[in-house]
């Protein structure tokens, strides 16, 4: 009895375990997860927030530019400048300009910029636009973590939704041989019949061992994805809504249309069209070194001494003064028109770029529509098929138990009903993959 209460708390305890490791989860869930733990996305914010900090940056250069600076010195004693009048009437000295062996001074300045040759308005417009091609590189990046996942999840549905068949497959098969086995012990089977069915049993038993084996390799890609420990047991609750006759609105749409969508939706042309817009701005500002740069200046000193007021005294005075200041590179060895050239090269790159992009968005959108047509078409046909197969078996195994057909007939059956099972078991599967990619392919991220 003690050994028995000594084991409670073990068996307890692991089942408690056995609850903690496994999760049941939805599919939005999934899709949640990834994009709140996954390390790429979160790369592509990190990059996203740089890319905003850059574009305030930009613009804080055309506003007043207010800077303080200090000195303080310590000079070398010098004869002091004086005055010095003797004649037989009168004597004069004065000491005009005294030596001052330390110097202190702080002056506040302010500049804003009046006219850059466009540099500065452009360069804050490439950084706006720099910062918007960025964020549609994340919703990119997003996009292709939600089709990742939609992948994962559903291959985990089929590794399980195979192990099922197959296993179900092996149940059945295993009657068979005892119906055999019995059928020999009567004398109306012979014992070739029994080793037929009994090779036919392994090789199931086979499948169902790889079967085992891909639900764990399709749980740990799931888990991988959502951020989660690769032994974690996850527990599917959705399944596939595409069955035999189920209507597919987007399947029912021209492909131009869808195409049009694409173009107008893609996150990659987005960010191609905000980048050919970047590099155009930057043709304009390279071209700005052609122009004068022009400057509201004004500035306060407060020093000891203030060179300004002569004589020097000994003491802290103020003083100030405003203006316009004017730069204007005459000649710098055509360092303004290479930096044009080199804008320019990059603007046709990605006009080609925007060209083959389109091209690509273009034939992705027709793939995956056909590719989509093509497995709803296949499901409505593995759905017929593995109706006919269970009543073939079922018929076939009636005739079987009343020895009208042979064992041949009835493990033809059973085989051909296993494979129509696993063929409908794909072909949902893949359909639910096909139309996520086709989501994917026109931009829908909802």
């Amino acid at each position: 009895m003690k050994k028995i209460l000594f084991l409670i708390p073990f068996f307890l305890g692991s089942a408690l375990f056995a609850q903690q490791t496994t999760q049941p989860l939805r599919l939005t869930d999934c899709i949640e997860q990834a994009l709140g733990q996954n390390p790429s996305i979160q790369m592509s914010q990190a990059k996203v927030q740089a890319a905003e900090a850059r574009s305030s940056e930009a613009t804080t250069v055309l506003l007043p530019q207010l800077k303080l600076t200090g000195r303080a010195e310590k000079l070398s004693p010098v004869d002091p400048f004086g005055i010095d009048i003797q004649t037989p009437l009168f004597s004069f000295s004065k000491e005009i300009f005294p030596s001052i062996n330390e110097n202190y001074a702080l002056r506040l300045s302010l500049q804003q910029p009046l006219f850059t040759g466009f540099k500065l308005l452009k360069n804050r417009e490439m950084a706006e636009l720099n910062a918007g091609a960025i964020r549609e590189d994340l919703t990119k990046d997003q996009s292709d973590l939600i089709l990742n996942v939609i992948i994962a999840y559903w291959n985990l549905f089929r590794a399980h939704k195979v192990e099922e068949v197959i296993r179900q497959s092996i149940e059945q098969m295993s009657e068979h041989l005892k119906d055999v086995t019995n059928l020999a012990k009567q004398g109306m089977a012979t014992d070739a019949d029994v080793m037929k069915v009994q090779v036919q049993c392994s090789d199931v038993k086979v499948k169902h061992i790889e079967a085992r084996n891909a639900i764990r390799l399709a749980s740990m890609a799931l888990n991988s994805i959502l951020g989660n420990s690769l032994d974690l047991q996850v527990m599917l609750s959705d399944t596939p809504t595409i069955f035999q006759g189920t209507d597919v609105p987007v399947l029912h749409e021209d492909l131009q249309i869808l195409q049009r969508r694409a173009r107008d939706h893609r996150p990659e042309l987005k960010s191609m069209q905000l980048r050919h817009d970047m590099n155009s701005a930057g043709v304009t500002a390279a071209k700005g070194g052609w122009y004068p740069q022009i400057f509201l200046v004004a500035d306060y000193d407060y020093a000891k001494p203030n060179q300004r007021i002569i004589p020097p005294r000994d003491q802290w005075d103020g003083t100030w003064d405003v203006g316009v200041t004017l730069q204007w590179n005459i000649w710098d060895w055509l360092a303004t028109h290479y930096q044009t050239v080199q804008a320019q090269a990059a603007l046709r790159q990605t006009e080609a770029g925007m060209t083959q992009l389109n091209d690509a968005v273009t034939l992705d959108v027709a793939q995956q529509y056909f590719n989509a047509q093509t497995a709803k078409e296949k499901v409505d046909v593995a759905y017929d098929g593995m109706q006919q197969a269970q009543e073939s078996c079922r018929m076939t195994s009636e005739k079987f138990k009343n020895g009208i057909t042979s064992n041949t007939d009835m493990l033809d059956a059973e085989i051909a009903l296993l494979q129509a099972k696993l063929t409908h078991t794909q072909s949902v599967v893949d359909c639910t993959l096909a139309l996520a990619r086709l989501k994917r392919a026109i931009g829908d991220n909802e």
